[in-house]
Order: C-alpha cells, then sequence, then structure tokens
C-alpha cells in the first residue's frame, strides 16, 4: 500500500473534520443564518456523494439544524433544514442509478429546492400568525418602533430617497443627539405607515424572485459539481459538463414558451392567487434567460482565452447580481440567434 496515499487520506478527512467543526460553529454563533446555510449545503452535499464520501454527504446537513435547535430555534423549522441536502441527496443518488442527463437532474434538484423553500416559509407564516408579506412587514416596524434608533434609522431612509416626507410636514426640523434622531411624533408615524407599505409591496415580489433565484442558481450548480466530481473520481474529466455549454433544447424551448404564456396570461387578472403565479413564472423565466444569458457571455469572453473562463464566471455572476438586464437579454437573443456554436452534447439532446 502507497504511504502517500494512506496520508493524503487521512489529511482529507482531517480538513473534512475540521470544516465540519468550523461550520458548527459558525452556525451555533449566528444561528439566524442556519436556513442559509443549508439552503447552500447541496453545493457541497452532492459532490461529496459523487466523490465517495457519503458519511460526510449525510452528517453535514444535520449541522445547522442542531445548531438551529441548541439555541432554541423552532422546531418545525430545525426539521426542515435538513432537507435541502437530503433530498438533493437522494435525488443525485436516483439519477446516477437511473442515468438522468445534466438538465433533467439540475430540475428535479431546483424543484427540491423551491419545495423545500415553500415549506420553510409556510412555517414562518404560521409562526407569525398571518399572511406572510403582510406579517414581515408588520414585525420589521413593530420592532422598529421598540427600538431608540428608530429616528436615525427613518431620517436615513427620508435622506436616501427610499421614504419621502408628506408636504403637511414639509416644514418639520429633526433634532440630533449623538446617535440618536427626534422628530416630530406625527412625522414619525406617518413615515412608519409608510414604510410598512412599502415592506409589505416590496416583499411580495422579492420572495418569490428570491425563491425561484435561489432554487434555480442552487439546483443547476449543484448538478454542475456532482457531475465534475462523478468524472474526476472516474478519471475523465473530457466527460464533465461545462456551465459555459448549458443550452435549452427544442422540447426546452416549448416549456420556456409555456412559462411566457402563462405570465402573460395571469398576470392580467386580478386575483391573488394568480399575482403570486405570474410572479412566481415570471421569476422562473427571467432566471433561466439569465443563466443562458451567463454562459454565452463566458463562451464568448472565453473564445481567445480558454483559461480565462472562471474569471469569466465572476464576471457574469458580478452581472447577474447587479445588472441582470444585459444577462437576460443575452440568453433571449441565443435562442433566436446563433451565438455560441453548436456542441456535440447539444446535437444529441436534439
Amino acid at each position: 500500500m502507497d504511504a502517500t496515499a494512506v496520508s493524503g487520506a487521512w489529511k482529507r478527512k482531517l480538513w473534512l473534520g475540521a470544516a465540519l467543526v468550523a461550520l458548527g460553529g459558525l452556525c451555533y454563533g449566528y444561528f439566524p443564518l442556519s436556513p442559509l446555510f443549508s439552503l447552500l449545503l447541496p453545493l457541497a452535499v452532492c459532490p461529496l456523494y459523487q466523490r465517495g464520501e457519503l458519511w460526510p454527504a449525510l452528517l453535514l446537513p444535520l449541522i445547522p439544524a442542531a445548531a438551529f435547535l441548541a439555541r432554541g430555534g423552532d422546531m418545525g423549522i430545525g426539521l426542515l433544514l435538513p432537507l435541502y441536502s437530503c433530498l438533493g441527496l437522494l435525488l443525485v443518488a436516483i439519477g446516477k442509478r437511473r442515468r438522468w442527463g445534466l438538465h433533467a437532474e439540475a430540475a428535479v434538484l431546483i424543484a427540491e429546492c423551491a419545495v423545500t423553500s415553500l415549506a420553510l416559509l409556510t412555517r414562518l407564516s404560521l409562526l407569525l400568525g398571518g399572511p406572510l408579506y403582510t406579517s414581515l412587514s408588520e414585525s420589521v416596524i413593530g420592532t422598529l418602533q421598540n427600538s431608540l434608533m428608530r429616528g436615525s434609522i427613518l431620517y436615513r431612509l427620508t435622506s436616501l430617497g427610499i421614504l419621502s416626507v408628506p408636504s403637511a410636514y414639509a416644514g418639520s426640523t429633526a433634532f440630533q443627539l449623538g446617535d440618536y434622531v427626534l422628530m416630530n411624533p406625527g412625522l414619525e408615524k406617518e413615515l412608519l405607515n409608510m414604510l410598512r407599505l412599502r415592506l409589505s409591496e416590496g416583499l411580495t415580489s422579492w420572495i418569490p424572485s428570491l425563491l425561484v433565484h435561489s432554487s434555480a442558481l442552487i439546483g443547476l450548480f449543484s448538478a454542475l459539481f456532482a457531475a465534475k466530481a462523478s468524472a474526476r473520481r472516474a478519471g475523465d474529466m473530457s466527460q464533465a459538463p461545462r456551465f459555459r455549454d448549458l443550452r435549452l433544447t427544442k422540447t426546452e424551448q416549448g416549456y420556456m414558451l409555456l412559462l411566457c404564456v402563462v405570465t402573460l396570461f395571469t398576470g392580467f387578472i386580478d386575483d391573488a392567487f394568480l399575482s403570486q403565479l405570474s410572479a412566481l413564472t415570471y421569476a422562473a423565466f427571467a432566471a433561466i434567460c439569465q443563466l443562458l444569458g451567463a454562459a454565452v457571455l463566458v463562451t464568448l469572453l472565453s473564445k481567445r482565452h480558454p483559461e480565462r473562463a472562471g474569471l469569466y464566471g465572476l464576471l457574469a455572476g458580478l452581472l447577474y447580481l447587479v445588472f441582470p438586464l444585459v444577462l437576460f437579454l443575452l440568453g433571449m437573443l441565443d435562442q433566436f440567434l446563433p451565438l455560441r456554436p453548436e456542441t456535440p452534447n447539444h446535437q444529441e439532446e436534439e
């Protein structure tokens, strides 16, 4: 037996153990962020399983949940947190046996992340005792009302243009005492009501969009990382899929058209449920187009310098966050114009 191989295996186990301990300490110290850590864990758990690291893959999802419950978090939420990774692990195992393609595996992982997130939001709504968006805005406003910094926060929001001073209080003055700002109680009440309305309207659009975009990103890259880990384990990296080769087949383009039709149809009907459905379908359509646009951008920029593909991927990620319209337009154009050469994998899918 090669002593170097034994030493490398022990080093890998020590690094995994250190990572588990570090994650546990981080989740315990900042336990409100445990749902976020749980959402991101499929990115690590799925590749671990494909590399043959079964026990770390099974143990990792339990750490944020255990830390969350140890700090007094809700039992229902704590039990839901491991589902992100455990269900993803199960789906990857099924896909490995049935030999799903990358697109099919990414689709089921995206759906799993979305369903688990919906379950968490439903549990949060039950804890708040009312509709999610209005209850969250009321919770924020209640916390702000009980804070000594409410005057300072409202003043800064007004200075940034997020809130506007009503004309009836245009001549009001505010007094600053250190970090505290004192203002007219009537003006403060009006600003709080305005902030309550802005939060309720914003959360109605932000939460569905965030749910869909995060599920799309986590599901897709979990499938990509798992496929690359499987190819590395097999010793044939030529079979590993690349993000820049991501494109839609003719059938998937039909599904995209259906999403577009549903979004347009439900957007013109004045109904709460249909409005929510329209927001979700539009977010799904936009997320797919932006991911395709990112793949186009990385492909075009990598033509001359393929070794810089990782750097171009970071640039695409930055655009996804701060200027997504560019990627959206690229993704749309990619469906009608030959922006990228056909790849062998794409031709097989067709």
